[in-house]
């Protein structure tokens, strides 16, 4: 529907316009009516009305007045003057001000009808050819854009684009990767993002652009500092999280001129590359040497170098079974690290994370079957963490979750640390268990642990093992299973190993130890 504003100082006739005429059988709809010329100049700037219907002779502001404003405001409407017969030489004056006719009063319905009608079809050019003219406009800018983000051959020139975009001095580049979690429909949110970006940054601040899968602003001043940067990030989140979505956002750096437009546009796409190993919150990309440094084999407190070989992931299945939930975070973060040293990808990285916890847990089940029940009402954060966007936020749910399990595995009180050592080694006597892991884990010097495992247990703690890995041995062997069998059940790799050791503590070798059964 055309929008129609009524201008006449009578009330009878303001009303009598409003209701004899079948506006809407015409296509148009009155949206106010004025008393005089600044009331109507106020209600055009609120409802931009198409057509003005003004009576010439008003008190205040009359009709010709009203009109040259309206031009002088550069209003694209369409005006008829209403005017007697008195004033018909004073309406011809209206002409210069380019109306569209004028109506003697009373006002022929039918010669009212038959303007409305001729101007709905210019209307309608009009708004078809602004349509075009936008579409027009819009390609060149798109091919602007390019010019100077991915110039190619054949493009326009940097310095040209620049110029036709209205770009003086330094710049920079804003880029933009909008994410969504998979619940709900992405495409019609990202679409309603995009479009709410363009509107709400100013051609003389910015240039809003789409190239998928990223979207982003040229900002035509380069922001200032750190600050600068977190505000532009936190109006970008105001936007885009009205629609539940997430984002990554990276700056490419200041560009000094338009040829170094392009070297901001590809930093900042480099920077989303490595998103996923950031942090949230901040203009900028991924710091995979954040995770780097975790990686580092940490010294004990002797100085002695870190174990090659250590094996997190033991370490991370006895930290959970005996509650020491301190060390759980940081030995996430490690085997995290080296993963990220390693320059997995996001999807080797999350799916590594998930079997881990999955194989905690079945460990944990096959060692004390009792656990099941328990465990199973921990929902594990598996689909959190395939959805997740940030590493950072990863190494949380998997922390929070093992600390959780943790905890409640240990809910009856924790004890010393020797009787949870000894407790330990009765249900992994078959693991590759070691006192620097165990030291590590209980977060004490390995050689401190050693001694008071001694002064409290009357034995060392390679022997202690070594003997209850033995009595086992013996249930083994009575029960008619072979020697190799057993040597790997009680955690011997090598038979032969296994046979000194039994030799040691019994006296006889296994064969002959269970040919005695």
């Amino acid at each position: 529907m055309i929008k129609v504003l009524i201008v006449d100082d009578e009330p009878k006739l303001r009303e009598g316009l409003r209701s004899l005429i079948p506006w809407e059988d015409e296509g148009y709809t009155v949206v106010a009516t004025a008393a005089n010329g600044f009331e109507a100049l106020e209600k055009y700037n609120t409802f931009a009305p198409k057509l003005v219907v003004a009576d010439i002779r008003m008190p205040g502001m009359d009709g010709l007045e009203l009109i040259t404003e309206l031009r002088r405001q550069n209003a694209k409407c369409h005006v008829l003057i209403l005017s007697g017969y008195a004033d018909f030489e004073y309406a011809k004056r209206a002409i210069s001000n380019r109306i569209d006719g004028y109506l003697l009063k009373p006002v022929d319905e039918d010669e009212l009808i038959s303007y409305l009608r001729e101007m709905r079809v210019t209307i309608g050019q009009e708004e078809m050819l602004s349509v075009l003219q936008n579409v027009v406009e819009e390609n060149s800018r798109e091919v602007w854009l390019r010019g100077l983000l991915q110039p190619g051959p054949g493009d326009i020139s940097p310095t040209e684009a620049a110029d036709k975009l209205k770009l003086q001095g330094s710049s920079e580049v804003v880029l933009l990767r909008l994410l969504n979690s998979g619940k709900g429909a992405a495409e019609g949110k990202e679409e309603r993002v995009r479009s709410e970006l363009e509107r709400h940054w100013q051609p003389e601040e910015a240039e809003f652009f789409s190239l998928p899968p990223y979207a982003g602003l040229l900002l035509k001043a380069p922001l200032k500092d750190t600050a600068a940067r977190t505000a532009l990030w936190q109006e970008l989140n105001r936007v885009i999280s009205r629609e539940g979505l997430d984002f990554y956002a990276a700056s490419g750096g200041a560009a000094a001129g338009p040829e170094g437009i392009a070297d901001s546009f590809a930093a900042a796409k480099g920077l989303l590359e490595q998103a996923f190993f950031g942090r949230r919150e901040i203009l900028s990309g991924g710091f995979m040497e954040h995770w780097a440094e975790a990686a580092k084999e940490p010294a004990d407190e002797q100085g002695e170098p870190g174990d090659s070989e250590r094996d997190e992931e033991m370490e991370l299945l006895l930290a959970v079974e005996t509650g020491s939930t301190a060390i759980l975070s940081p030995l996430v973060k490690q085997i995290i690290s080296k993963l990220v040293e390693a320059r997995h990808d996001e999807s080797y990285i999350k799916d590594n994370l998930i079997r881990m916890i999955s194989s905690t847990i079945a460990r944990l089940e096959a060692a004390n079957p009792e656990v099941r029940t328990l465990i199973s009402g921990n929902v594990s954060p598996a689909s959190e963490v395939y959805n997740s966007f940030y590493l950072i936020d990863i190494h949380q749910m998997v922390s929070d979750y093992l600390e959780h399990l943790a905890g409640q595995l240990n809910s009856g009180g924790r004890g010393d640390e020797i009787k949870r050592i000894t407790d330990l080694i009765q249900r992994r006597y078959n693991e590759n268990l070691k006192l620097g892991m165990l030291a590590q884990i209980f977060n004490y010097n390995s050689a401190y642990l050693g001694k008071m495992f001694k002064n409290q247990i009357g034995e060392h703690f390679n022997t202690y093992l070594d003997k209850v890995r033995i009595e086992k041995a013996k249930q083994f062997l009575a029960q008619g299973m072979k020697v190799y069998e057993v040597a790997e059940r009680v955690g011997y790799m090598n038979a032969d190993y296994f046979n000194a050791k039994f030799r040691k503590y019994v006296g006889v070798s296994p064969s002959a130890f269970r040919k005695e059964q």
